[in-house]
């Protein structure tokens, strides 16, 4: 940094020089007093400046250190940004040792000797505003190679060293250098027709400035604490600037995966968005479980519970660093295997190890990985109840895996089809390799598999060597007696890969599911190795291991249960099964009694569990149907034609009661019946005027 340095040789100043200082003091001295900030006039008087000769730069510089710890740096004008930024952050102020000429005396480009120690020193012996200074210079200096941050901070120093107001007593005061030294400048910011905003960094950052004509706009502070404050989240508006893009961009030219435009369908987006459009529609739209029912507090509180059965099974005390063990990178597979084995045996008697299984990040975690572990694009096919929830299904679309569909009935996946759809696939060329199921109250139709088909249904996946995926998300919602036993409780041929969730028994930000699959499989290699553990590596790419705070309290909540969910969800049963029943009550009286007025074409199952029903209608739907009830009659649906995988469910709609009251059940129905009836008066009205076109 030596060459930036200059030498105050005094012996140069012409007494032109000094009467250029002297005049200009004298101008200064005539605008001081009741018009500048008191804070500056403060560290002025302390300077103890010649009025009437050029300040030598190395005594003014060793005042400076007895009153604020500051020295001055004599230079040649203009430094390096870095460099400035340097002398800064280490208390060290550069001073042009040149003073401006005779001509220039009203307006100067350049920095000068008058400008520096007049705009700038007075400042520096202000402890607040040095300490702003000094803070700022530290985050300015990360960011001088890129020309946008410099440009930014500059602003920032410009409205405030240079261009800098300060409220006090009421009254707007310049403590900028840049102003108190420029009678003009202080006539400008007199004028109440020029815009003064309270100080924002942001604003700042989107105000240029031009250092060559009079101001456009001032910024005002209360005191100097507002800039020292300023500086705590000043880094984070920087870079939210920085990252906004200079102007409006879009990328051209660059493609995005294909499969996001062709066969594939924004559901999920769509129903959102019609929702927050119509935010006082009842929606029959959402699968969600009860918020009533989530005991979320209770639930983190079960955490420590955890931690006591880790250090009673290590035998420890310490119980910081067996939670701190939590806290790391740990087992892919999963940290609450043991528990989770242990609730599946005792709520779904399903018998597995803990190496059996893998816990992931929710259900939808546990289909890509087993998808992505287990087919082959080119040679692989996937069949899929049709119509299905369009989690696993929308995933191989984007994917590119190859998919099927099999018709579902109010008996689930239709066997007779299935095995003819097998037997097409596997001539082609093509093999089955996995079959998607929800055997128990289907999403979306609420349909629920027999045992006897059950049992034909793994026979089949052991003759023609596939596996099941069963989502057994729904097994336990049963309003029946007795539930029905999930398909991996009965494989004896290790067909079925289990997938399980603890969204709906628990709540669904706990984002924690699971895959079961005791299967072994011979590799390339010829090696015989356990299925699960070729899903781990898969896993490992995707998400390295599922939350592990989030395992812990699972885990907590199942210990505290003694590994059963079945007794503790009762209530949350019989809750759902009363909805159930509001839901087929007002069905009945909104829209059955009028069977021989209107509603005689109008069918729908009465599911024995979980949260859905089909309604079939004399009429097809679609989007706009969706928005129109909405709008007119504030009540939403979910259109079948979703679900389905390629066409199907034209006149077909869902409905959903799990997260409604009664009441919003009753009065939801009571405005979809009037829908049906409106649109179904719409279509008598057409066939009318069709039948007397033809007459």
């Amino acid at each position: 940094m030596e060459h930036l340095y200059a030498f105050q040789d005094y012996a140069v100043y012409k007494d032109e020089d000094h009467g250029t200082w002297k005049e200009l003091n004298s101008r200064q001295s005539g605008m001081r007093g009741a018009s500048i900030s008191d804070e500056y006039l403060k560290g002025f008087e302390q300077l103890a400046l010649s009025d009437h000769r050029i300040v030598n730069i190395a005594e003014l510089s060793e005042r400076m250190a007895a009153i604020s710890g500051w020295t001055l740096v004599p230079v040649h004008g203009l430094i390096p940004t870095r460099d400035f930024f340097y002398m800064l952050i280490n208390k060290r102020y550069p001073v042009t040792v040149s003073i401006r000429k005779p001509w220039e005396i009203d307006f100067a480009e350049q920095p000068d000797i008058f400008h520096d120690v007049y705009g700038h020193l007075p400042l520096l012996t202000n402890e607040k505003f040095y300490r702003f200074l000094t803070a700022y210079s530290i985050i300015a200096l990360k960011y001088v190679n890129n020309e946008r941050a410099v440009e930014f901070l500059g602003r920032l120093y410009w409205y405030t060293y240079e261009m800098g107001v300060i409220r006090e007593n009421g009254k707007l005061k310049p403590y900028g250098g840049a102003i108190i030294t420029s009678r003009e400048e202080m006539d400008n910011l007199a004028n109440p027709a020029i815009p003064k905003h309270e100080f924002d960094v942001e604003k700042i950052f989107e105000t240029p400035y031009n250092p060559f004509k009079l101001q456009n706009e001032y910024f005002i502070i209360n005191s100097f604490d507002d800039l020292f404050n300023s500086l705590e989240d000043l880094e984070t508006k920087l870079i939210a600037h920085l990252l906004l893009p200079e102007h409006d961009q879009a990328l051209h030219n660059y493609s995005l995966n294909p499969r996001l435009s062709k066969g594939y369908n924004n559901v999920i987006g769509f129903l959102n968005d019609t929702q927050f459009r119509f935010p006082d529609a009842i929606s029959f739209v959402a699968g969600q479980p009860d918020e009533q029912f989530f005991e979320i507090q209770d639930h983190l509180d079960k955490f420590d519970l955890y931690v006591d059965y880790l250090c009673a099974k290590q035998g420890t005390t310490d119980r910081k660093k067996v939670i701190n063990k939590i806290g790391q990178y740990n087992k892919t597979k999963g940290i609450a295997n043991e528990i989770i084995a242990e609730q599946l045996r005792k709520d779904e008697n399903i018998h597995l190890t803990a190496d059996n299984l893998l816990v992931t990040v929710g259900a939808q975690e546990a289909f890509a990985v087993i998808v992505s572990t287990i087919c082959d694009r080119g040679k692989d096919v996937i069949l899929v109840e049709d119509p299905s929830y369009i989690g696993l299904s929308n995933f191989c679309k984007i994917f590119d895996y190859d998919l099927e569909g099999v018709p579902v009935d109010e008996e689930g996946i239709g066997l007779a089809a299935l095995k003819k759809k097998i037997m097409e696939v596997n001539s082609s060329g093509k093999r089955v390799k996995l079959l998607y199921v929800i055997p128990d109250y289907q999403n979306p139709t609420g349909a629920c598999m027999p045992i006897g088909s059950r049992l034909k249904l793994l026979e089949l996946a052991n003759k023609y060597n596939f596996l099941i995926i069963e989502d057994s998300v729904y097994n336990s919602f049963t309003y029946l007696q007795k539930k029905h036993p999930t398909l991996k409780s009965l494989d004896r041929y290790q067909r079925v890969i289990y997938v399980g969730s603890y969204a709906k028994s628990l709540f669904p930000g706990l984002r924690i599911g699971l895959i079961g699959a005791d299967q072994k499989i011979e590799n390339e290699a010829g090696n015989i190795v356990p299925l699960i553990d070729e899903m781990v590596k898969v896993k490992a790419q995707i998400t390295n291991n599922t939350p592990t705070i989030n395992q812990a309290i699972l885990a907590g909540v199942l210990l505290d249960l003694d590994c059963s969910l079945h007794e503790w969800n009762r209530k949350k049963f019989e809750s759902y099964k009363y909805k159930r029943d509001v839901l087929l009550y007002a069905l009945d009286r909104h829209i059955a009694a009028y069977r021989h007025e209107w509603s005689g074409q109008i069918t729908w199952n009465s599911p024995d569990g979980g949260f859905f029903m089909k309604i079939t209608l004399p009429f097809d739907v679609g989007d706009e149907d969706v928005v129109s009830c909405a709008e007119n009659f504030g009540v939403m649906f979910s259109p079948m034609r979703y679900f389905y995988l390629k066409s199907g469910g034209l006149n077909e709609i869902r409905i959903t009661f799990s997260n409604l009251s009664p009441q919003e059940i009753e009065t939801g129905i009571e405005r979809l019946a009037r829908y049906f009836r409106t649109r179904i008066g719409q279509l008598n009205a057409e066939e009318k005027k069709t039948a007397l076109q033809y007459h």
